[in-house]
């Protein structure tokens, strides 16, 4: 069997490999710089940071292949560097994500790297910067409705149905694990409320608080305050957004990336 066969999809026709058509093997489209707090400070920089009204109300949603662990805390997508994820928010909006986290460039093909934005589908290659932590990151995202994914939550629609073919070729062609849909376990929701655009001295910013649990006393609670800039003097923007959220006695997590892990692990034990 092949591996398009395997994960669910369908031979991808040439129409829907159209991209940006220069070579992409230098390409980084952004640098993503992320600050997040948890706990007590994600609480506290809530109260700091965000506004008072208004941020987007989504359930987040991640698919793991519990079935395929072999020892407690073992996630077989993620620690092969692969993360699932399904957003729905509280209007019409609903997204499937694939995406590499950390992604080996030799990974991508041309195919890929060529590819932007056609239909639904778009596809980024950023670095994530935490702290000293710095990880590439390639996502495939396919705009498909919040009724799909909810659908595909409660079971009422198979889930290979709400990532589209290219996500499908692309997971057969650059992942380092193989797997069918019908055998992956949806977990969450994890409850997100996320502001754009919010200004903090010369930094526009975007806040998203993360809760999983009660609203009241969350299992887990995280914000996040991310950047997306051009490669270019990525470092001066970091360590000066990092500085201003210093000053104002907000203390960070080091690595963001222990966050993915903790809430998967949370999940999974539920």
């Amino acid at each position: 069997m092949n591996q398009v066969a395997e994960l669910g999809g369908r031979p991808m026709p040439a129409s829907v490999e159209r991209g940006d058509l220069t070579s992409g093997s230098d390409r980084l489209d952004s640098v993503d710089i992320k600050v997040t707090f948890s706990g007590a400070g994600a609480a506290a920089a809530t109260r700091a940071l965000a506004p008072d009204i208004g941020g987007a109300r989504r359930r987040v949603y991640f698919c793991e292949a519990l079935a395929r662990s072999t020892a407690p805390g073992q996630l077989p997508l993620l620690d092969a560097g692969l993360i699932l994820r399904l957003r729905a928010g509280s209007g019409r909006g609903g997204a499937a994500t694939a995406e590499l986290w950390p992604c080996r460039r030799s990974r991508l093909s041309e195919r890929w790297l060529r590819f932007r934005e056609q239909g639904p589908d778009s596809f980024h290659l950023a670095d994530a910067w935490s702290g000293d932590r710095r990880v590439l990151s390639a996502a495939l995202v396919s705009d498909c409705g919040r009724t799909a994914v909810e659908a595909a939550a409660t079971g009422a629609q198979p889930l290979e149905l709400v990532f589209s073919d290219r996500q499908r070729a692309f997971l057969a062609d650059c992942a380092d694990i193989t797997f069918g849909f019908g055998s992956l376990n949806i977990l969450g929701p994890v409850h997100t409320v996320r502001w754009h655009g919010v200004r903090l001295d010369h930094h526009e910013v975007t806040l998203e608080r993360w809760t999983l649990g009660r609203a009241a006393d969350p299992t887990l609670e995280w914000l996040e305050v991310s950047k997306r800039v051009s490669p270019e003097g990525a470092e001066v923007v970091q360590a000066s957004l990092t500085a201003l959220l210093r000053a104002q006695g907000l203390d960070p997590d080091l690595d963001s990336g222990f966050r993915v892990r903790q809430v998967l692990e949370a999940l999974a034990a539920t």
